[in-house]
Formats: structure tokens, C-alpha cells, sequence
């Protein structure tokens, strides 16, 4: 992985009266955030902005996020030690 990649580890999504937020299983880092009623949504099509899927291992680069492959049980990516460091 590039220098700059933090590897997080999806959580569960939480949606309190219209926000919606998603952390980081492992560390609590922000990994979606939205205020419901500033989402624009197409009539007759669901309204839930997509989450990445619980237990999804997430890279982030910036403002660059992607779902990184892994099997179950297998080794971890390589990643930097701050990503699992708890702020």
C-alpha cells in the first residue's frame, strides 16, 4: 500500500434522528458522515446514502476511498502503525 493509505476496518452504521455516521470497528475513525436532509435523492429511489459493508476492510488515501480484497484469516495488508493507533 502507498505511504499516505490508512487501512480501517468498517463498523457498524448508526443513524440518529436524520444523521447518519459509520465508524472504524478498530480505531472510531469517521468513515461516512451525512445529515439526511441535505441528501438529494431522485423520486421513488431509496433515500439511505450506500455504507461500506460491516467488517469491510477500508482504505483511505485523502479523500480516495476503496474496499482493499481479503480473505478471513488471512494476514492483514500492510498498513501504517497510526492506522491502529487510537486517537
Amino acid at each position: 500500500m502507498p505511504a499516505g493509505v490508512i487501512t480501517h476496518i468498517a463498523g457498524l452504521d448508526v443513524q440518529v434522528g436524520r444523521f447518519l455516521r459509520q465508524r472504524c470497528a478498530w480505531c472510531g475513525a469517521v468513515l461516512s458522515d451525512y445529515d439526511l436532509a441535505c441528501v438529494a435523492v431522485l423520486e421513488g429511489q431509496n433515500p439511505r446514502p450506500a455504507m461500506w459493508t460491516f467488517g469491510a476492510l477500508v482504505a483511505i488515501d485523502g479523500t480516495a476511498a476503496w474496499v482493499v480484497e481479503h480473505e478471513d484469516g488471512a494476514e492483514l495488508p500492510a498498513t501504517p502503525v497510526r492506522s491502529w493507533i487510537r486517537r
